[in-house]
């Protein structure tokens, strides 16, 4: 018996598969069902390789199509009789840079992320992390199918949505109008400043089908951008 049970656990040990993304597919509950490489690429940013079948830009596409898909079907069914704004907000409370860049921060993707970027840009580029769990995303669905990435998506982006609740605040102005005007077929325009006033103070006007809507101000393009979207988003009384 000892020595059917040593044999047994040597086979095991033998077919033990070692990861690169160990702590991620822990954390998530999920391990590679076919191959690591998708993952692999999906956390490969541009500046790490010039040969386009190696980035994540590919997978990036097709995860946030998924996560919008699965996000879209689930306010679909929660928000039983509400219309296509509020169906439209709830998914830009939800599926916004910010939440994106949190969420593939908390499974672990910029310790195995990459690239060849300085501290510096990195952290000027926060953005880079939730295109990557994005891409992360898009891998999964070429290994799971829908049907496990539905339960995935749900776990990772819907447990913090109250359906009640969702609508008394906006946590990312600049993806809450560009999905309102997207929904209605408008066209949206930051005409900047190409550099900042006496007081390194940059200045963007926002346009909407070529209708000045408002101006913004910021210590750089990303906040003035964010100021013009929050005036404009009290403009058009979509708050």
């Amino acid at each position: 018996m000892w020595l059917f049970l040593k044999n047994l656990f040597r086979r095991r040990k033998q077919f033990y598969i070692s990861y690169e993304f160990e702590e991620i597919y822990n954390y998530i509950g999920y391990e590679p069902a076919q191959s690591e490489d998708n993952y692999i690429k999906a956390l490969t940013h541009s500046s790490f390789t010039k040969k386009s079948t190696e980035k994540n830009e590919r997978l990036e596409f097709l995860g946030d199509a998924v996560i919008s898909f699965v996000v879209a079907e689930v306010l679909y069914h929660q928000l039983v009789g509400k219309d296509e704004g509020v169906l439209t907000k709830a998914r830009a409370s939800i599926v916004n840079r910010k939440n994106l860049n949190k969420i593939g921060t908390e499974i672990g993707i910029p310790k195995y992320l990459r690239h060849k970027l300085s501290d510096k840009q990195l952290a000027e580029s926060p953005d880079i992390i939730g295109n990557a769990f994005e891409a992360w995303i898009g891998a999964f669905f070429l290994d799971y199918g829908m049907h496990e990435s539905e339960i995935l998506v749900g776990k990772l982006l819907m447990n913090d949505f109250h359906a009640e609740t969702f609508h008394n605040t906006i946590s990312d102005y600049k993806s809450y109008l560009l999905e309102w005007a997207q929904a209605r077929k408008k066209t949206v325009l930051f005409a900047h400043n190409t550099t900042p006033d006496a007081q390194g103070i940059f200045t963007v006007v926002l346009k909407i089908d070529g209708e000045e809507i408002a101006t913004g101000f910021g210590k750089n393009k990303k906040e003035s951008e964010q100021d013009v979207c929050i005036k404009a988003v009290q403009v058009l009384k979509l708050d």
